[in-house]
This record gives C-alpha cells, structure tokens and sequence, in this order.
C-alpha cells in the first residue's frame, strides 16, 4: 500500500490511560510546517462504520488550513462539497451525516438528507441549525467568516485542500481519513481510486492530434466561464488525451468568456455541466451564446456534458468519470 512521503500529514497514536483505569487513544494529526492554532474539542462519541479499524476517542487534525481540530464526537457530521460526502460514505461514516452541501448527488442515502446551502457561499447558521459535531469542508469553502462562527460554537471544523492533480486527490482521501481517525482505511481508498483511475487511463488510445478541449462552467446564459489551470478539469481533460484550451491560453482558475476569446481558443471540443447546459436550452441555446457557434465545437455540435458532481468535484468515482469521457471523446471525433 502506497503512502506518499511528500504528505504533509502525518499521523501520531498516542495510548493514555485514564484515571479510572479505563485506556482511551488519541490520534494526532498534525501538518509538517506552520504554527500550531488553538482547538475545539467536543464529547465523545464513537460513529456506526462499516470498517474494521476502530476509531480512536479523539482525533487532534491540522487542516489544509493550518487550523487544527480536535475531534471527539464523529455522530452528527455536515460535509460541504459532495466528493467529501462520497468519501466520508465509504470510509464508513455514512450514518453519521446528517447534512450536505448542495453539490452531493451520491450516493443516493445522502441525496435526501438536509441542505445547509453551497459550500462556497457558507451559510453558518443553515450549518449550526443541524446540531453538528463535525463539519468538513475544503479550501473552496468560504466566507472565512462563516467558518470562524462555526468553530466559535464548539464545532471543529475540518478543511482539506481542493486537489488539481490525480496525486492531490490520493493525498487529500488519506488525510480525510486521518481526521476521522481511520488512517488506514484513507490509505486503502487511495489506492483503490488510484486503481481506478489507471484502468480508465490504460483504454485510452493515443488521437491522430490531440483535441483542443474547452471547458465552460455555466448556471445561465449570465454566468459563462472558461476554466484553465489549477482547477480540476485541467488533469481529465488532459488524462483523457486533449489539450485544456483554457490553460494553453493562460487562464488560471476561471474567467468570463467572451466572444472573442472563445473564438480564438478554437476548441474542437466543449465540455459543459448538464446543469449548466439545461438552463441554456440544451445545445442550441449554448450556441446561442455571442463566439460559441463560430468555433469548430460548436459548428459541429461536438458538446459533451456530465452532472457537477460527478465531473467537477473530484471524488471516489473520478476513474469512472475518466472512463466515460475518454469513450466519448473517441466517439464524437470518430476516433476509435
């Protein structure tokens, strides 16, 4: 089982002994560098798991944040992007949550449950109203302000680094695990989403040229970005043999598209949200859209979408994901 020795997280397990003679664990999670803030601690309570390996009675973990937590109490948990949902599920701790952010669409136990709002645009009181023990969120969540009102209540809350790379994404499932105090099992997911993903990747053939790949986050016709760089499309899209438009054009993060810019980056490809894509109309209200049907995608109709949460968020069935959009791409530029 592979262990990254680059992580910045590791993991100490201390046996004390209480003076009732009764042993308990502690499990220190703590960042190789930065200052050691202050922390919360809550009750302890052990959560219902599918996993063999025990929880500790309390978990100290320093976040992507440099905030450390204490947790104690894993029964009420509150995830707030939905690949931290699928993860927390599979790690075990699926009975534990008791709210999710809007982006959670799997596994369908968690479709139903209660939304406390979009992580990114944090809502506080939405979060405390579920009498939380645990919230985890990632370094997408904001404002800071909503999570320093959580912490403030006893709540700890645990922030874990949004990965752009597949190694990022192995990283941040083992510290997941650690700061819910099953380090193994976060070590045993890892590789089995790496697993995945190399499978997706070994039915990739190589293209006669590699595609020029846009692709376009949009919730209307008022919010269309070109995602680039250091965003999580950027490694599938070229994993799956095409080049990101977005970042050869030296976009970092997202920006607003504009005829003219999507014209010029000439994509023979564009990937949408279907979210995104039905509140356009579909296809024709995409190429609607100023410089979308004057590009080689759009003359085509050569327009892929995937749901937000299975394409966007970066979770266990990424290798999946992978899988689909390598198959499709080699369909829609008969490329077999």
């Amino acid at each position: 089982m592979r262990v990254k020795p680059s992580m910045l997280l590791a993991v100490v397990f201390v046996a004390a002994a209480c003076s009732t003679g009764n042993d308990a664990t502690t499990t220190t999670a703590v960042a190789s560098t930065g200052p050691a803030p202050p922390t919360t601690t809550t009750t302890t309570t052990a959560p219902a798991s599918s996993t063999t390996e025990a929880p500790p009675a309390v978990t100290a973990f320093t976040g992507a944040d440099l905030v450390e937590s204490t947790i104690s109490d894993t029964s009420r948990i509150v995830t707030l992007a939905g690949d931290l949902t699928e993860a927390v599920w599979i790690l075990g701790f699926g009975e534990s949550v008791v709210a999710t952010d809007v982006t959670t669409i799997y596994p369908p136990e968690a479709v139903g449950l209660p939304i406390v709002g979009v992580g990114r645009f944090l809502n506080a009181e939405a979060v405390l109203a579920q009498n939380p023990t645990l919230v985890i969120g990632d370094t997408q969540t904001s404002p800071l302000v909503a999570i320093e009102q959580i912490r403030s209540a006893g709540v700890p809350v645990v922030i874990l680094e949004v990965p752009t790379t597949f190694e990022g994404l192995y990283d941040k499932i083992q510290g997941l695990g650690m700061a819910l105090g099953v380090p193994s099992r976060g070590q045993e997911l890892a590789e089995e989403i790496r697993t995945a993903i190399d499978g997706a990747l070994s039915t990739a053939a190589p293209f006669s040229t590699k595609p020029k790949i846009a692709f376009v986050y949009s919730r209307g016709p008022d919010v269309m970005l070109l995602f680039g760089s250091e965003m999580t499309t950027q490694p599938m899209i070229e994993a799956a043999g095409g080049i990101d438009v977005g970042a050869a054009s030296g976009v970092t993060g997202t920006v607003s598209v504009t005829p003219e810019a999507i014209v010029a980056a000439a994509p023979e490809v564009i990937i949408i949200t279907s979210e995104g894509l039905d509140a356009l109309g579909g296809i024709d209200g995409l190429l609607e859209i100023p410089g979308f049907a004057e590009t080689p995608a759009g003359r085509d109709r050569r327009v892929l979408d995937y749901p937000e949460g299975d394409f966007l968020t970066f979770g266990p069935r990424i290798g999946e994901s992978l899988e689909l959009l390598i198959a499709e791409l080699h369909s829609i530029l008969g490329e077999q």
